[in-house]
């Protein structure tokens, strides 16, 4: 640029511009936005997955409680039979 020009109120090439840094703001803010949507994404996948656990672990926990009521009874009957076979006294 020669010396008219920047008399004339224009500035050098290695100067940024309002309206340009505002899009460099614009563009970083947005970039943080998404970011910020990304953790919330995760956060909320992540909470997801914890109740899903949670709840294969009541379903294996009541599973589980069911096998102990069936050998309770099964046992007991072993009991009265061999009570009835003059067993255990």
């Amino acid at each position: 640029m020669n010396k008219s020009n920047m008399g004339n109120g224009q500035k050098g090439s290695n100067s940024l511009t309002a309206t340009e840094l505002d899009v460099i703001a614009s563009a970083i803010v947005t970039f943080g936005d998404a970011l910020g949507t990304i953790a919330a994404v995760r956060a909320l996948e992540a909470e997801v997955q914890e109740e899903i656990d949670q709840e294969n672990q009541n379903k294996q926990l009541i599973r589980m409680e069911k096998q102990i009521d069936q050998l309770t009874r099964k046992l007991e009957k072993m009991e009265q039979l061999f009570r009835s076979y003059g067993g255990l006294d």
